[in-house]
């Protein structure tokens, strides 16, 4: 293999090392937040019982999941313990292979148990895993490789390890090619629709807003760095040079990210995803130590041709995401089947084709037996439909937040009643016979976002109401 080809398609083995920390640690974080919510949103007592679930929420027969095995609270914790045992021993570097396919198994398992919370991250998150399956990544910096005696150097270089960085690489050129709308193309104010989000804006992103030129040069080197960036990396002259210029740049585009909107863990697992791009001479110089033994074994046929119908289908799935008409036709059913039944379905349309143009917040407003009126969704404090301070950090957690989010639109739609019956009884059980809800109502004040910061009156929608 020729040494511009390795250079292109090779990872070397501190940043596979590197790499399986990060996804280990993103994996435990995942199924432990999961833990904490396990009966309201997987648990059959929950707003999503697994009836309403296959009635109304799978996509394809062919999206598995074990947590659907049982309704109950214990069987959903039971999973997301072993799986952070599974993503812990990922994390060490012991028996990593058959660790990470189990933390693959269960984290697939629990996003088809509840696709109404889910990010974009989520769904990076269980490709990098399924790419991680093909890959050495215990070769360094590993309980394995401490027990084998010694650490194997130098770069390995794969049909996987070409999956793998292409599917990195093509989160940004698809979601690029999504973002045909105006504000992204012409106008440049798609910046300013995504900040003027109050449920996703963090602080940083609110004193952003005050510098408007500066917002539509982001708006643009955004789009430009999505197009070109990912390009660069696979660059076969001063690969390495590339590399982590495009690597630099692509973490602190996410860094942003973090500071401006909260989104997540999507800023974090797409910092580690770049992690494979790291060139060997940046851990040479870290380390002080220099890569000279020779580059491990050859995989064998049989994975480099599965690696190689994976890259293809993701490929041909991504393709159909961006013009149905012409490549869907092209995907035969029983290879859309696979797609999902492998969990490599996946639709990167990140405030594409354009921003949203509305935003606003929700109200759970519950009147007690004694006559009050409290906001459950705000620790039961008393109703007020102002606007409040910082809408974003309000929800617990990521998966909350996206719940918030998403029932506001029609296809979730099923949940707002269960949502609100849900907060009225868990309330209820613990509080006096004076104090239980008598009655609820799910207002939305829903607020538009006009152009050159033009104010605008929130209008309340109710979303639902107690029986």
């Amino acid at each position: 293999m020729s040494r511009s080809l390795q250079a292109i398609a090779g990872i070397d083995l501190r940043s596979l090392a590197a790499f399986r920390i990060g996804l280990g640690m993103l994996v435990w974080l995942d199924q432990f937040v999961a833990l904490t919510n396990a009966r309201v949103f997987y648990s059959d007592a929950g707003i999503l019982p697994r009836s309403l679930l296959g009635e109304h929420f799978s996509s394809s027969p062919w999206i598995w999941s074990l947590h659907t095995l049982s309704g109950a609270v214990s069987w959903e914790a039971l999973l997301m313990i072993v799986a952070m045992a599974a993503a812990t021993a990922v994390v060490l570097g012991w028996r990593t292979r058959a660790a990470l396919f189990i933390a693959w198994v269960l984290t697939c398992s629990l996003q088809a148990r509840n696709p109404t919370i889910l990010y974009s991250g989520d769904v990076t998150l269980r490709l990098l895993c399924f790419w991680g399956l093909f890959l050495p990544l215990d070769a360094r910096w590993s309980i394995s490789s401490r027990q084998a005696g010694a650490s194997r150097c130098g770069a390995f270089t794969s049909m996987a390890t070409v999956g793998l960085l292409v599917q990195v690489a093509s989160i940004y050129w698809f979601t690029a090619a999504l973002k045909y709308g105006n504000e992204w193309t012409r106008d440049g104010t798609a910046l300013y629709y995504v900040l003027m989000n109050d449920q996703f804006v963090r602080g940083f992103g609110r004193w952003l807003l005050g510098y408007p030129d500066l917002c539509r040069w982001l708006t643009r080197s955004i789009l430009c760095l999505e197009l070109a960036g990912p390009f660069l990396a696979f660059i076969p002259w001063r690969t390495a040079w590339w590399r982590m210029a495009v690597v630099t740049s692509f973490w602190l585009l996410h860094l942003g990210m973090f500071l401006c909107l909260r989104l997540g863990c999507f800023p974090f697992i797409m910092m580690v995803a770049w992690l494979p791009f790291v060139p060997g001479a940046v851990w040479d110089r870290l380390l002080r130590e220099k890569a000279i033994a020779p580059s491990p074994d050859r995989p064998s046929a049989l994975p480099q041709i599965i690696a190689a119908f994976c890259l293809t289908l993701s490929l041909l799935w991504n393709l159909s995401t961006v013009d149905y008409d012409q490549w869907n036709p092209r995907i035969p059913t029983w290879l859309r089947s696979t797609a999902y039944a492998l969990r490599l379905d996946q639709w990167w349309s990140m405030f594409a084709p354009a921003p949203m143009a509305s935003d606003g917040w929700i109200v759970m407003d519950a009147q007690l037996a004694d006559g009050s009126h409290v906001d459950l969704l705000r620790h039961a404090r008393p109703v007020s439909y102002d606007k409040p301070l910082n809408i974003a950090a309000e929800a617990p957690d990521w998966k909350w937040h996206k719940l918030l989010f998403n029932i506001v639109f029609q296809p979730w739609a099923l949940l707002r009643s269960r949502l609100g019956q849900d907060l009225a009884e868990q309330w209820s059980q613990s509080q006096p016979p004076g104090r239980q809800v008598h009655s609820w109502v799910l207002v939305f004040m829903s607020e538009e976002t006009l152009p050159h910061y033009m104010a605008v009156t929130p209008h309340p929608v109710e979303l639902a109401r107690s029986p």
